[in-house]
């Protein structure tokens, strides 16, 4: 999207929250409340020719820049229904309504919710947007940026206790999601859909430590266009191994843990993924990120000095042995041979150029608060591929390492430079 683009959408979803944006919280109607937040982040990259998390050597404001407006009407003490409008300067994702849903809360410890609802993957999922509630430009890629969905269409429960030096909540939800899928950050050429989503959070706090345990399990239904042809063609000559392997269709499950520990003056946050599929060509990924910061107000005023360490890695894609005599054999002059071996080279072209690597990662970052709702980031992040075929630098619209030389091993720096305000 243009930025042209971008800025229009902002507009109208500015427009339609003017009737309500009143310089008074009087003018507002009785049990409607409206907040949003607004984020402008401009990246570049150097070192390489390649992309990552969208930017290139060219600098962009196109993949993370959004506004959002969050109206809630309180119909009684119980009820409640909330929505989020979001205009998006990217194309990786669709602007419109991000959330809608209804609340209800029958006592101070209980609350049930129903409609378009935040996936719970993470520590930050709830405001992964809304920049200003986390310390960096962007959230540690190797966590946040790969293949998932931010929003499913459900219900959720939760519980919540709070005593004198101690809290937690536990939630449990059940739905279904339906929509675009991402890899590395990027939106990919597959219709996503996950049946009989489910999953449990809990999140305990005890003093200045907290702890989150997350475990989500559902039915991957998603089709892949690219691997369609291919699978077909496979399962019409017999290869059914072979075939299945292409098939992405079985059950996936993510396990997340994260602890932080925070005063006054200092922060400390980890976290860690993984992700386990039946689907050969990508049975598992993980990824974990340990962060610190220091609140440098003593000296120099409202300034954040942060650093963070992330790394991630694929497990490696395991092909089927049974075409592999039809492959030593070797091309044909046989039209019905060649056509097998053409087929099996695919095959095997295809597995060769999945993600099955690694990355490391290195951010230094500042942040300056310098209104209480208002804040300037600077993020510098150094990427470096351990092994080949990360999935960061593969192409933007598969996924898949469609180049030569995918065995090498890439790097790259991102600068980032963010804007970020909550009203």
């Amino acid at each position: 999207m243009s930025i042209r683009a971008f800025i229009l959408r902002a507009l109208s979803i500015s427009l339609l929250g003017l009737p309500f944006m009143a310089s008074s919280a009087n003018a507002l109607p009785e049990g409607l409340d409206v907040s949003g937040f607004a984020r402008v982040v401009a990246g570049v990259v150097s070192e390489t020719e390649r992309e990552i998390g969208g930017y290139g050597e060219r600098a962009s404001l196109r993949q993370q820049s959004l506004f959002a407006l969050q109206p809630t009407y309180t119909f009684t003490d119980e009820w409640s229904v909330t929505g989020q409008l979001l205009a998006h300067s990217s194309d990786n994702r669709e602007s419109g309504v991000e959330w809608l849903y209804l609340s209800y809360r029958p006592a101070d410890a209980w609350l049930f919710r129903a409609g378009k609802l935040r996936m719970p993957f993470f520590t930050y999922s709830d405001g992964i947007d809304v920049g200003y509630s986390y310390p960096w430009v962007s959230a540690p890629a190797q966590v946040y940026s790969n293949y998932l969905f931010s929003t499913f269409n459900g219900v959720s429960g939760t519980y919540n206790f709070a005593g004198d030096n101690f809290a937690f909540d536990i939630e449990a939800y059940y739905g279904y999601f339906d929509g675009d899928i991402l890899i590395a950050g990027s939106k990919v050429d597959a219709a996503g859909r996950v049946d009989d989503l489910r999953g449990v959070v809990l999140n305990v706090r005890s003093n200045n430590i907290g702890l989150r345990l997350s475990y989500h399990r559902g039915y991957n239904d998603t089709r892949i266009d690219l691997l369609e042809p291919l699978q077909n063609g496979l399962a019409q000559a017999g290869f059914n191994a072979s075939a299945d392997s292409l098939n992405s269709a079985g059950e996936v499950s993510f396990i997340q843990a994260a602890m932080t520990y925070d005063t006054l003056s200092s922060f400390y946050k980890a976290e860690w993924v993984k992700t386990k599929s039946e689907f050969a060509a990508a049975p598992y990924l993980s990824g974990y990120y340990l962060t610190a910061g220091r609140n440098l107000g003593y000296w120099v005023g409202d300034w954040t000095l942060h650093g963070t360490y992330a790394a991630s890695s694929y497990s490696d894609p395991k092909a089927e042995t049974e075409l592999q005599p039809i492959l030593a054999a070797g091309p044909s002059a046989d039209p019905l041979a060649n056509a097998l071996y053409e087929m099996a080279a695919g095959y095997y072209q295809l597995f060769s150029a999945l993600p099955n690597g690694s990355m490391d990662s290195y951010t230094v970052g500042l942040r300056w608060d310098f209104e209480t709702n208002q804040a300037l980031k600077l993020d510098v992040t150094y990427f470096k591929e351990t092994s080949p075929r990360s999935g960061f630098f593969a192409t933007p619209s598969t996924g898949f390492y469609t180049e030569d030389n995918s065995n090498d091993k890439y790097s790259a720096t991102l600068f980032q430079l963010g804007w970020e305000w909550v009203f």
